[in-house]
């Protein structure tokens, strides 16, 4: 018998299950269950195997429209198909939380980047992406949320590990090669901050760290103040030295082994002068056979954050918007007003590419300038 409205509407339940076949498409049967549901189902084969397709209720389709879905189910088992298996791996699909958590895992080793990563999944990832489909995220879908994106920078973070998860997400076959939608989505433009310490401020910030100092090397703040001298003396990043341990002072060679683990572009050295060095040492007087450099409130442990003092010590020193990377650029701009040469000052930074210390390079037409200034008054013509 034909499928009809009056004919779906109009079978109650019995005791024990029951269909109603259509007459029109093979296959194709109202099941009614005793409970009073109802569902719509097509039964096919597939190599022989019988297969039962679900489409739907009659609250959600109506009788022509079940026909229509269950003639192109159809299509696909004469086209090889097989409708039941392809809807399964639709469903099992990896989703974009899953593909975070695969993500996360194969860059576990690499400490500093796996926990900013985290932060950018946890955040901004996955509250937008997180319950889709990793085959069904599209370019559109990606470019809508950048570009709605509160925080320019932030965004372009997040994009930037969504592509290369993205990526690893074809190399395990959960998307097509080629297809990582990531690609083609355009970054936020960023103005590059160049913010260094000026001569009065680096005055004040000495004056204030001699107050820290003078609390002794039991205090809190005479640990915090060595770390900022240290930052200052080397120009290395604040994980390099807030997260050192004896073991990686080659006082010998006069250099800081950075290990990869911790290390953003992989193991490297910095170099120590003997002011530096000089540092070290009475850290290391002070340090009680603690294993770390700059060690926390607990000997065992190294100093955990390091916002709530900087801000302190700016605060102390009179000194605004200056973050405490910035004492990493105040290096450079030191050195190479200096005298020293872009190649030295990258090697000094630990730079892997040239092109990353070009960024300094405006610095030495800077000291040029102030040399062709004084050579000018000297002359006095």
């Amino acid at each position: 018998m034909k499928l009809t409205k009056t004919l779906v509407e109009g079978a109650t339940p019995r005791p024990r299950r029951y269909r109603l076949n259509d007459s029109l498409v093979p296959g194709l049967c109202l099941l009614v269950l005793p409970s009073g549901a109802r569902t719509y189902y097509l039964r096919h084969r597939v190599d022989g195997r019988q297969r039962e397709l679900k489409l739907g209720t009659p609250v959600e389709l109506t009788p022509d429209q079940a026909r229509a879905l269950a003639r192109e189910a159809l299509a696909q088992v004469r086209a090889g198909g097989d409708p039941v298996e392809e809807r399964r791996l639709r469903r099992e699909a990896p989703t974009i939380e899953a593909l975070a958590a695969r993500h996360l895992q194969a860059h576990a080793s690499r400490k500093r980047s796996g926990r900013n990563d985290e932060i950018l999944w946890r955040r901004h990832l996955l509250p937008a992406f997180g319950r889709l489909k990793v085959a069904a995220l599209t370019r559109e879908r990606i470019r809508e949320w950048h570009a709605a994106h509160p925080q320019p920078a932030t965004a372009n973070r997040a994009l930037e590990v969504l592509g290369v998860a993205l990526g690893l997400a074809e190399d395990w076959g959960w998307r097509p090669a080629g297809s990582n939608p990531a690609r083609g989505v355009k970054a936020h433009p960023e103005r590059q901050r160049r913010r260094y310490a000026s001569a009065e401020e680096l005055t004040r910030l000495r004056a204030a760290l001699q107050q820290w100092e003078a609390q002794g090397p039991l205090a809190m703040r005479w640990r915090f103040a060595q770390l900022v001298r240290l930052l200052l003396l080397t120009g290395a990043r604040l994980r390099e030295v807030m997260n050192a341990q004896w073991s990686e002072i080659d006082w010998a060679r006069g250099v800081l082994l950075v290990p990869a683990s911790r290390g953003k572009t992989g193991a490297s050295e910095v170099q120590l002068s003997d002011r530096a060095l000089a540092v070290l040492r009475e850290l290391e007087a002070a340090g009680g056979g603690s294993p770390w450099v700059i060690q926390g409130a607990d000997p065992g442990r190294p100093l955990v954050g390091y916002r709530k003092p900087w801000l302190a010590l700016l605060a102390d020193a009179g000194v605004s918007d200056l973050r405490i990377h910035d004492l990493r650029h105040t290096f450079a701009s030191y050195a190479l007003s200096g005298g020293q040469t872009l190649g030295t000052v990258g090697q000094l930074l630990g730079h892997r590419s040239a092109q990353t210390t070009t960024r300094y390079a405006h610095l030495i037409d800077d000291a040029a300038r102030r040399a062709v200034a004084q050579l000018s008054d000297d002359l006095g013509v």
